[in-house]
Formats: structure tokens, sequence, C-alpha cells
């Protein structure tokens, strides 16, 4: 019969247990450090391009830093709540038209085809037309930008086509 051998029960150590609290604030930091992190992912990677949507929808002279400085200001301000959500870019998206929105109203574009697909279209298929024809973005892109899938982007290109033919080939919008 083989011999037993008894693990043997060791007390804890000295070291004092962990105080929650600390513990609690370490985990905390980690987080927001890592929340912080994605927030400017997120705004190094879409700033450029909310600027070129605003400037592309506005008026010259609008101050279109502003349009989306508080897109980014609203993000960073709700980032916990946009983190739980399902399409956070959508949500940001949808800000960014908001700001672009209540600018246009004051000073929309000069060019008479963007004033059109933003009266005549929804406005997913307008900023479809826009990212995709006027813009050049690919569609993934597009779509990946307003927080939707590629095929809402093409459906939105097709009603495009079919209101605003005139409008909807490459680089004529």
């Amino acid at each position: 019969m083989p011999e037993e051998h008894p693990i043997p029960f060791t007390p804890r150590s000295g070291v004092p247990p962990c105080d929650s609290s600390l513990h609690s604030l370490a985990r905390y930091e980690a987080t927001s450090n890592a929340t912080g992190l994605g927030f400017t992912a997120f705004t190094e990677r879409n700033q450029p391009r909310y600027t070129r949507y605003a400037q592309a929808r506005l008026a010259k002279g609008t101050d279109v830093v502003s349009a989306v400085r508080a897109t980014l200001v609203y993000a960073r301000q709700h980032w916990g709540w946009l983190l739980g959500r399902p399409r956070l870019a959508a949500d940001v998206w949808n800000e960014l038209r908001h700001q672009v929105g209540i600018l246009s109203t004051a000073s929309s574009s000069p060019d008479a085809d963007v004033r059109t697909l933003y009266r005549g279209l929804p406005e997913t298929s307008a900023d479809s037309v826009l990212l995709c024809h006027r813009l050049g973005f690919p569609v993934g892109e597009a779509a990946e930008l307003m927080g939707l899938e590629s095929p809402a982007v093409h459906a939105g290109l097709a009603v495009a086509r079919r209101a605003l033919p005139h409008l909807t080939e490459r680089g004529n919008a």
C-alpha cells in the first residue's frame, strides 16, 4: 500500500490581507486607463473622418471643428454608457449628425447637390452617398463609421439611385 502524504495545511502568510478598497481602486484605475485608451483610439481613428464629413456638409467658414469637438465631448462624457451599447459608432454618428444639423440650419453647404441629397433623401441614404461617392470611402468603411452593416449602406445607396439618379454616380454628388 502506497504511503499517504497528507497535504499540510499552512496558515496564511505573514502578508497582511489586501485592503479591498485598495484592490477596488487599483481595478478601477486599470479599467479607467483601458477605457481612456479605448476612447483615445476611437478619437484618433474617427476625428479626421468626422471632420471631412462636416466640411462636406457645411458652408466654408463654418466652425466645423466645433461640431466635431462637441461630438467627441459628448462621446467622452458618455463613454462608459456607450461601451455598453450595441452600436457605439452609430450612437456617436447620430450625435455628429445632430451637431452638424445645428450648424447647417445657419449655414448649409454651398454645394447645391449636397443640399439636394439631404433635402430629398433619408439621412442614411444621404450620408451613404456623401461618404461613398463624394468623399470616396469604401462601403465597408462608411458602414463602420456610421455604425451600420455594409448592406445598410448598399440599401441607402440604392434608395438614392432610385430617387436622385443624377446625384448618385461616383464623384458626382
